[in-house]
C-alpha cells in the first residue's frame, strides 16, 4: 500500500500574496493562491487531479 504525504508532514513557508495579486488584477489576470516549488513536486512525485482539485505527493 502506498503512503501519501499529509500537509502536516511537509515543511512549508507562508507569505502574503496580496502584492502579487494586486499586480495581476491590474492586468486582468487570475489571482494566485499559492506557489509550490518544483523541488516539492519532484520529490513527492506529484499527481495533480484537476477534476477533484487535489494534489497528491508520495511519501
Amino acid at each position: 500500500m502506498e503512503q501519501w504525504l499529509s500537509k502536516s508532514s511537509v515543511q512549508s513557508v507562508l507569505f502574503n500574496m496580496n502584492h502579487i495579486n494586486k499586480s495581476l488584477s491590474e492586468r486582468e489576470v487570475q489571482k494566485v493562491d499559492g506557489i509550490i516549488g518544483a523541488d516539492i513536486l519532484n520529490k513527492g512525485k506529484a499527481i495533480i487531479d484537476y477534476e477533484k482539485n487535489r494534489l497528491y505527493l508520495k511519501l
